[in-house]
């Protein structure tokens, strides 16, 4: 039976399980890494991990939604309200975004390696559900800024936070889109997304730009 612990020892077990989980998740990768692998870094025994986590699967979940939120956090703070909106401001805005995901570590091990998919099949739907309202409560204040500009001014701002989680998921599937093309065709593909979204508001109000 495992042992019980007091709430300093389960918060500083959790913390471990963090840290631990996410260096074994982006080395080993998800499939490779296994629950008596962590308890064993941690120090606990192995069915203390479950007072902690129902599955690996949940807890390689907690820290990829940590990263996402460092990385929404990094791009918000990118954003300056005083800036104008521009064609090259919302082409930089998704691309840094797109280059900080593919930096992280556990990120690139998760999407690219393919281990995604095998995530979200294990994963129970609320959790999902969750992070596609953090992700909506994340990004509103960007879409809001745009359309306080002007731009795509009379579609529903969840629309364009989607739009955002689009483009991601897209940028996903690299070796599907080709390797030695992806950079390129994701670039081009933003890059005219950003300009039909300046030329479609010009287009509503003659006067905008």
């Amino acid at each position: 039976m495992p042992r019980k612990f007091n709430d300093q020892e389960k918060e500083q077990i959790r913390q471990k399980l963090l840290e631990v989980g996410q260096k074994s998740f982006e080395t080993l990768g998800l499939k490779k890494t296994s629950i008596e692998d962590l308890t064993k870094a941690v120090g606990i025994a192995q069915g203390s991990f479950y007072m902690f986590y129902k599955s690996k699967e949940e807890l390689c979940y907690e820290i990829l939604l940590n990263e996402e939120a460092s990385i929404r956090e990094s791009m918000l703070q990118s954003i300056s309200s005083n800036d104008a909106v521009t064609k090259e401001s919302i082409r930089d805005f998704m691309l840094d975004g797109l280059r900080l995901m593919s930096e992280n570590p556990l990120i690139r091990q998760m999407y690219l390696e393919g281990e995604f998919e095998y995530l979200i099949r294990k994963l129970p739907s609320e959790l999902l559900e969750q992070n596609y309202r953090d992700d909506q409560d994340a990004m509103m204040p960007v879409a809001q800024k745009w359309q306080n500009s002007g731009i795509l001014s009379d579609a529903p701002p969840e629309l364009i936070v989607s739009m955002f989680r689009a483009i991601v998921l897209l940028s996903l599937h690299k070796k599907e889109i080709g390797e030695h093309s992806y950079t390129a065709t994701i670039e081009l593909l933003v890059d005219m997304l950003a300009e039909g979204m300046i030329a479609k508001s010009k287009r509503k109000d003659g006067s905008f730009g």
